[in-house]
């Protein structure tokens, strides 16, 4: 079993992180709010992996809020909350009921 942090550490990470960040201007693009500082893997690692994809491509990677990085607008940890699933946007209900 690979250790959880496998492909996030060292310095290509930390490259790939701060690439990702830049671009997104720290937006997180889960909830759209600004302040991110995460980086989370728009498609789940495991399934990154499997298509033959690098851990470290900036190109599957977007800022996110995580644990340590609360969204100050809507409170969420957006990167803990997605999890290791694919994101789905929230569904909005009607409110004619």
């Amino acid at each position: 079993m690979a250790a959880r942090t496998a492909g996030r550490k060292g310095r290509p990470w930390r490259r790939a992180r701060a690439q990702a960040l830049e671009e997104g201007a720290g937006i997180c693009w889960i909830c759209g709010h600004g302040g991110a500082r995460y980086a989370d893997h728009k498609i789940p690692l495991q399934h990154w992996k499997a298509m033959g994809g690098d851990p470290n491509d900036p190109a599957n990677l977007a800022p996110a809020h995580g644990a340590l990085n609360r969204c100050s607008d809507c409170g969420r940890c957006c990167n803990e909350s997605k999890g290791d699933r694919p994101y789905a946007p929230p569904v909005q209900g009607s409110r004619d009921w």
